[in-house]
């Protein structure tokens, strides 16, 4: 199907957005309106219409959503011959650049990303360097501290504390050290990925013209997530042909404490004049009833560019709400009510989530799940990335691919265990300092040192000569994942795991994600036109850095929180805990601002279901061990009543309870062969 076709079965507002290609243009796209469908058959249209496939950059947010609009786009312009736009996340894109260019900062072209983890190993050295010995404060708080500083463009000088903030005071103090480590380091972190490259823009602005002639043509999804740094980017990217089309919802910006700005989406009129402004209203995800509540709730957000969500579809039933005596009443209840509808209606287990507003809420429903045998996933479990094999393994590849990452050494070099101590890390540590070497370059020349014994000297140069070899071994690009099995034998790493943990099953199961990881490079260099061992662990952080906010779902009921909800759908949803100071959380009601995103939660939580949506609360949770009331969420009234139907203990839905003990017997006497 030619792609004049395929742009004559979209709706009016949907093939109006595909066909404005020129000049600024706002896609309000609310939920389950179709705005993949869109933003990736506008992208095909221009290449249709003629422009260069590297001129066409559409951004996003996820590794997920980058490839779906890929894979879309490719199906769209098969056998064109022109090629496919580029398609990337803000990190990836941002990483590319600087790749290329960030010598002009500075820095060397082979620098490491570091992780949370390295990034706090790194917090950590600064503050026992600076003989910091406060212990009242938790480390990852002023990382979040200064992760909100850099995507709100403040510099480490120009970070400043409020004088009864603890936080901010200790941050003040270790941000502009920290910033020199990475330097010293040759690293940088996620956050200046993309500030490091708005820094680029803003400083050489031969360079930043060089990428406005090239991309012509910019599309940003999800625009309501951007932060300060994704906005001044975008906007200098856009320059003076401003042929910007942006795509979000404003009603799903529910991001702003990881730094994202509603104000971006909202101001986008008033920022780039003679905007084309398209609203996606049509919903092809809800029933009617559903929608109706959806937008009676987010109808009392003051700030908010309007629009309203409808469907041709049928109404369906209205939303069920049910108030249970506490936490292990509700769980029950919904355990119970998923095990009727998937009999009544012959549904999956995975048609099923329940959601609700942080992960420690998920006890009482594996509970109840799992005395009722319900198969069930918890979104949000540890990340791959952070096994500690996976960590280790990975320090070595760093310091192989970057000489001067004394953080990745410090961690490779007594794992496993060749007699260089923590003593001994340190005099050579203060040997480079005092020559301005690198730490592995003291490490081979550890003999000049008085204080090291001769067998750990003899260790550190060993080290230094192994990891030379394999600097060397790697430049065979088709070949790295037989050196990378070389290196994990020479280190006896698979010995090391074997004494390390206590049973042969939980060895064995650490012993195949490190075999998985070294597949993992193999399929990297299978892929790749010229790979590296650069680009491999390129595609390792960012996979880290972006696949922990792309939660994936698994076999089973799905358990999930708010924020990892969104972009999902389900067929039956369970929305728990709608009570006050958890929906609005306690923590947000001091703030019109805070309570409307609160209120965009709850919006994206209802916009999830499909087919039917259940909400729960209970008449008393357990506060500080004991039993205290609470109250049901403000939002709840905001709902009409023709959309809604109350459930309750004394006063079950009859008709529904009737139908699904009709159902129950007949599957038992199948059961049983009657």
């Amino acid at each position: 199907m030619d792609i004049e076709r395929k742009i004559a079965r979209l709706n009016p507002r949907q093939k109006e957005a595909v066909l404005h290609t020129e000049g600024p243009l706002l896609i309000l796209a609310g939920a389950g309106s179709g705005k993949t469908r869109v933003i990736t058959m506008r992208a095909a249209y221009l290449l249709h219409r003629g422009a260069a496939p590297r001129s066409v950059l559409a951004v996003t947010f996820t590794n997920k959503a980058a490839r779906e609009m890929r894979e879309r786009v490719a199906a769209m312009v098969r056998g064109g011959g022109n090629g496919s736009p580029v398609i990337s996340t803000f990190h990836s894109l941002c990483l590319n650049i600087l790749r290329r260019e960030i010598e002009h900062l500075g820095f060397r072209k082979d620098f490491t990303v570091y992780d949370t983890g390295e990034q706090i190993s790194l917090l950590r050295n600064i503050l026992s360097d600076i003989r910091f010995h406060d212990k009242t404060f938790r480390i990852e708080s002023v990382l979040e501290r200064i992760s909100r500083s850099k995507n709100d463009c403040v510099p480490a000088a120009a970070m400043a504390s409020s004088d009864d903030d603890k936080i901010e005071e200790v941050t003040e103090r270790l941000y502009p050290r920290y910033h020199e480590a990475l330097r010293t380091l040759n690293a940088l972190d996620f956050d200046d990925l993309l500030l490091f490259a708005l820094k680029l823009f803003r400083e050489h602005p031969a360079v930043l013209q060089r990428y406005r002639e090239r991309f012509r043509y910019l599309m940003v999804d999800e625009y309501q997530d951007t932060n300060r740094v994704q906005y001044e980017f975008v906007g200098m990217l856009a320059g003076e042909r401003k042929n910007l089309c942006v795509v979000g919802d404003d009603d799903q910006s529910i991001y702003g404490w990881r730094g994202a700005h509603p104000g971006n989406i909202l101001d986008f009129e008033k920022d780039f004049p003679g905007t084309a402004v398209i609203r996606l209203e049509q919903n092809y995800r809800s029933t009617g009833h559903i929608l109706q509540a959806a937008n009676a709730v987010i109808k009392n957000n003051e700030k908010r560019m309007e629009k309203t969500l409808w469907t041709a579809g049928a109404p369906g039933p209205r939303v069920r709400i049910f108030r249970a005596a506490n936490a292990e009443d509700e769980a029950r209840w919904v355990a119970d009510r998923i095990s009727m509808i998937r009999l009544d209606r012959n549904l999956r287990w995975e048609d099923f989530a329940i959601i609700y507003r942080a992960n420690l809420f998920s006890r009482p429903f594996e509970e109840a799940l799992r005395k009722l045998r319900v198969p069930y996933s918890v979104v949000g479990g540890t990340s791959y990335f952070e096994n500690r094999e996976i960590k280790d393994l990975a320090a070595y590849l760093k310091i192989i691919s970057n000489s001067r990452d004394d953080l990745s050494l410090l961690r490779a070099a007594n794992v496993p265990k060749r007699g260089i101590g923590t003593t001994a890390l340190g005099r050579l540590s203060v040997f480079a300092r005092e020559r301005s070497i690198s730490l592995l370059e003291a490490f081979s020349r550890a003999r000049e040192i008085a204080e090291l014994g001769a067998k750990t000297a003899g260790s550190a140069e060993g080290f230094a000569g192994m990891i030379g070899r394999y600097q060397s071994a790697f430049q065979k690009r088709r070949v790295m994942a037989e050196t990378f099995a070389a290196l994990v034998e020479e280190i006896r790493y698979r010995d090391y795991i074997r004494e390390l943990y206590k049973t042969p099953e939980a060895a064995m199961r650490k012993i195949e994600n490190l075999d998985a990881f070294i597949s993992s490079l193999s399929g990297y260099a299978a892929e790749e036109a010229a790979p590296t061992l650069q680009g491999f662990l390129e595609t390792l952080a960012l996979s880290d850095f972006i696949e922990e906010k792309e939660e994936k779902t698994g076999s089973g009921v799905t358990l999930i929180s708010f924020h990892s909800a969104k972009g999902l759908e389900f067929p039956v949803v369970f929305i728990c805990g709608v009570e006050e100071d958890i929906l609005p959380h306690k923590k947000s009601s001091g703030t019109a601002d805070a309570v409307e995103e609160e209120r965009r939660l709850f919006y994206v939580g209802i916009t999830r279901a499909m087919k039917e949506l259940y909400m729960t609360y209970a008449g008393h949770r357990t506060k500080y061990g004991r039993q205290s009331a609470v109250n049901p969420s403000r939002f709840l009234d905001e709902i009409p009543d023709e959309a809604l139907k109350r459930l309750n203990n004394e006063a079950p839905d009859a008709e529904d309870e009737e139908r699904f003990a009709r159902k129950s017997l007949a599957h038992i006497k199948a059961m049983l062969g009657e």
